[in-house]
């Protein structure tokens, strides 16, 4: 405490302390040296010392220790530079909310998406999003296309990645597009099933599965496949519909599943499972972006939904057409 002063109560601190004073500890603390602070707040040194003498007076207590070799934060400067950096942390973030309210991008944005768009599409927009706009808050839902299409009906998504699944007319849903979605046959990294890069499903029809469950478009297209090839779809599998669940029991046995090929690179980067040469038809097709055209996006959903539309087109490198 400075000589001749006492203690404050944080009412005269607030009538006191001013924006410009957090500022001054910081540069102050940045560059050791009043010339240079003044300089980065386009102020003369004499205004710098007397805005230092004002914060001093202020806080009661001496925060720099001048020296021929510049100015040095006391252990009370050291403090006052947290609290400082921490208060005009919170006016760069009250700026940011407000902008971010005037243009619309703020509020809670929910989105629906079923697994396969999640590595390569939702992730990464997701990732962007919270760095580039704090006002928006966002909620994902994963699961299969019909219970996110129920959802989004209720009014409990905003919007959806998935398929339409042919339950809703052309006109009710606004439905685009997005990315293909392969599949790919996985087993754990353990399994010692020999593979010389020339599997079929023949070959392997007649070991233990992980399915995921009836009557999403994945099942189907497993069923379709085993169909092609005019073989029985494999006997007493397990059945998920969580792909976390499934990737789990892969570690756990010497299961086959199939999964989507975007969501297997990731698992066998981490080397946690194997693909195997077995091929799988393309029965799934594409995955969309699914909106309801009666109920308006709020300006902050559609700024999620462009930008997942815009990151899927500049990997498929060309224009997505309407799925109807």
């Amino acid at each position: 405490m400075l000589p001749g002063t006492r203690s404050m109560t944080a009412h005269s601190l607030i009538n006191r302390l001013k924006l410009r004073h957090l500022r001054l500890i910081l540069e102050l603390e940045a560059t050791n040296n009043l010339h240079r602070a003044a300089e980065r707040m386009n102020l003369s040194q004499p205004s710098v010392s007397k805005l230092l003498q004002e914060v001093e007076h202020a806080l009661n207590a001496r925060l720099f220790e001048r020296s021929s070799q510049g100015v040095f934060p006391t252990p009370s400067g050291v403090l006052a530079a947290r609290h400082a950096r921490l208060m005009l942390n919170d006016i760069d973030r009250l700026q940011l909310d407000m902008n971010a309210m005037q243009e619309g991008t703020y509020g809670t944005v929910r989105v629906g998406s079923i697994v396969a768009a999640l590595p390569e599409l939702v992730s990464p927009v997701f990732a962007d999003i919270a760095h580039s706009q704090p006002g928006i808050s966002l909620s994902l839902s994963v699961d299969t296309s019909d219970a996110l299409l129920l959802g989004m009906e209720s009014g409990r998504l905003d919007f959806v990645i998935g398929r339409p699944l042919g339950l809703h007319g052309p006109t009710s849903l606004d439905c685009r597009d997005l990315a293909s979605e392969p599949l790919c046959v996985v087993t754990s990294r353990t399994n010692p099933m020999a593979d010389s890069g020339t599997l079929t499903l023949e070959d392997v029809a007649q070991e233990r599965w992980i399915l995921q469950t009836a009557p999403s478009p994945m099942r189907r297209a497993i069923e379709a496949a085993f169909t092609t090839a005019l073989l029985p779809l494999p006997a007493h599998p397990i059945e998920a519909s969580s792909m976390f669940a499934t990737i789990d029991l892969l570690l756990h046995s010497n299961l086959l599943a199939v999964i989507p090929c975007s969501v297997s690179r990731h698992y066998e980067k981490a080397g946690m499972i194997r693909r195997l040469s077995v091929p799988m038809p393309d029965f799934l097709g594409a995955y969309s972006l699914i909106s309801l055209p009666d109920r308006p996006l709020t300006p902050a959903a559609l700024l999620v939904f462009s930008a997942i539309e815009a990151l899927a087109i500049r990997k498929a490198d060309h224009p997505l057409p309407s799925c109807f």
